[in-house]
């Protein structure tokens, strides 16, 4: 009989599963059970949210040139002076709470129970009071505080949109904890079409301009938020009664650290465009962004898919089954995802330009040089959800801000040091030293808490199979850039596979354990 030791036995002699002793398995025996149990729901959930990730990508890709074309030079810059206003409105007025909801969900008990009614209920609270803060603070500005016309009327129309989207965090948070990532992604990918509709159909028939945009998209915001609050409903009552003040406390108590993450994480984000804005001017922010966009689309449809659907099932681990079967499984996780993440940068890095060249345009193929760097960066901030895994689960909050506001201060920091002399190209090096910086502060604070293995092994052997396959595939061209990523994609699949499958035992784990996923689903039946 072949050796069965992957189905944890506790009756076969050492000898014959392969083992130096029935101790060592069943010290494994946790970690094993909980990423067997697991790799079927992370694949699951994984795919769900890359599904929905690249839907709602194709909608940007399609809406961007429509809207550049239909819209004015200044009121598209007025529609984007609104959008990032809203974005740091809306991660004040949800105070991290949407954060603290994912780990307070699987404590149990009477936490559990309240949890919806406190949730929802503190959010529109705090989510009414930022909006009317925001429109008293708005009405009161003076006039040169704003410099341009028309950009107080379009503040206070869409101060609404801060109740209405951190509502929206609310329920989708909710939903996320309990693991509904099909409908969280369906609703996503509903939501961005609605809103795509409607303001496509309200600037070709009325307002081409940012009034009208916005317009549209409070409609399409408000639709979804009545969809997915009646879905919530359904199996969350919100009642008063069920509101827990001290747990309502807790929650605020964790989250409101969060917010300086999520600003801290912003300018982390955003910052590289503001330096290149002021010391290269606008056309270089246009060249910069068509590559960097690029990179964050297909990010987010990957590697950030990977990190959304471990981390409650990381939680619930953690809470089934304790420390050492956690650490364990996020290390093996740790494998694979260094795997995925790899050949991800290796396929972008390889096609970048045919990739913009087919979406945007020949002007922009020049930015592609700062691919490699910029997915590199993205691939180590993805990370970051894992190698942090204990102070998240400690709800040290205070402690995630300070490697973000490190991070942060950092990539300011590098890029007004490095764009003067190389660009944007420097702004990317900034980009990845940055999340570089990132990366190993919170695995320094995060060790208090959590060892999170790292599979160093699996590090150089990705890392090789990433030069390799990028070097040997730029050297295939054939002139036209729709074969060429067809040609390329087919070898860099090869040959990173090939070298990692050879000389990865983890990965070809990883491999097996999918296959055989992937088999059990199409032909249950099967023997």
């Amino acid at each position: 009989m072949p050796c069965r030791a992957w189905r944890f036995p506790t009756t076969y002699p050492p000898s014959r599963c392969g083992w130096r002793s029935l101790e060592r398995v069943r010290a494994r025996a946790p970690a094993l059970r909980a990423w067997d149990a697991g790799m079927s729901s992370l694949f699951r959930h994984a795919s769900a949210y890359a599904v929905g990730t690249a839907l709602v990508t194709l909608a940007s890709l399609v809406s961007f040139p429509i809207l550049t074309r239909l819209l004015s030079v200044a009121d598209y810059g007025l529609m984007n002076t609104v959008t990032l206003a809203l974005a740091l409105l809306v991660a004040v007025g949800k105070l991290g709470m949407q954060r603290a909801t994912v780990r307070f969900y699987h404590e149990g008990g009477e936490t559990s129970a309240r949890l919806p009614s406190t949730q929802i209920l503190g959010m529109a609270a705090v989510g009414a009071l930022a909006t009317l803060t925001w429109m008293c603070v708005v009405a009161l500005l003076p006039e040169h505080a704003l410099g341009t016309p028309g950009l107080r009327y379009l503040l206070l129309l869409t101060a609404c949109l801060v109740l209405v989207r951190v509502l929206d965090s609310a329920f989708s948070n909710l939903l996320y904890a309990e693991g509904r990532s099909a409908f969280i992604s369906t609703y996503g990918v509903v939501k961005r079409y609605l809103a795509l509709v409607l303001v496509i159909g309200v600037l070709l028939a009325s307002a081409r301009n940012a009034e009208g945009f916005f317009l549209a998209t409070i409609v399409a915001e408000v639709v979804a938020l009545v969809w997915i609050g009646w879905v919530v409903a359904e199996d969350n009552p919100i009642r008063p009664t069920r509101f827990s003040r001290e747990l309502f406390i807790r929650m605020i108590a964790y989250g409101v650290p969060m917010v300086g993450v999520e600003v801290a994480g912003s300018i982390l984000a955003l910052g590289d465009r503001y330096v290149i804005q002021q010391l290269l001017g606008a056309e270089a922010v246009g060249v910069y962004s068509a590559s960097y966009n690029l990179c964050e689309y297909i990010r987010g449809s990957t590697m950030a898919a990977l990190s959304t659907a471990v981390a409650p099932m990381y939680m619930r681990v953690w809470e089934q089954e304790g420390r050492v079967a956690t650490e364990q499984f996020l290390g093996r996780f740790a494998r694979s995802y260094l795997a995925v993440s790899f050949l991800v940068a290796a396929l972008v890095t390889t096609n970048a330009a045919d990739l913009v060249t087919i979406l945007a345009s020949e002007r922009y193929v020049e930015g592609t040089t700062i691919v490699p760097w910029v997915i590199g960066g993205m691939a180590l901030d993805s990370y970051v959800a894992v190698a942090a895994a204990g102070l998240f689960l400690k709800k040290r909050t205070g402690a995630i801000f300070t490697y973000v506001a490190i991070a942060a201060a950092v990539n300011i920091a590098l890029n007004y040091l490095l764009v003067p002399h190389f660009g944007i190209a420097g702004s990317a090096i900034a980009t990845l030293l940055s999340y570089a910086v990132l990366l190993a502060t919170a695995m320094v604070i995060g060790r208090s808490e959590l060892t999170v293995p790292f599979p160093a092994r699996s590090l150089v052997v990705s890392a090789f199979a990433f030069g390799a396959s990028c070097m040997l595939a730029a050297r295939m061209t054939s002139g036209s850039p729709w074969f060429d990523l067809v040609l390329r994609t087919a070898i860099v699949i090869a040959i990173y596979g090939g070298i990692t499958l050879t000389l990865d035992a983890g990965v070809r784990d990883s491999v097996r354990e999918l296959a055989r996923m992937v088999r059990n689903r199409l032909w249950p039946d099967a023997v």
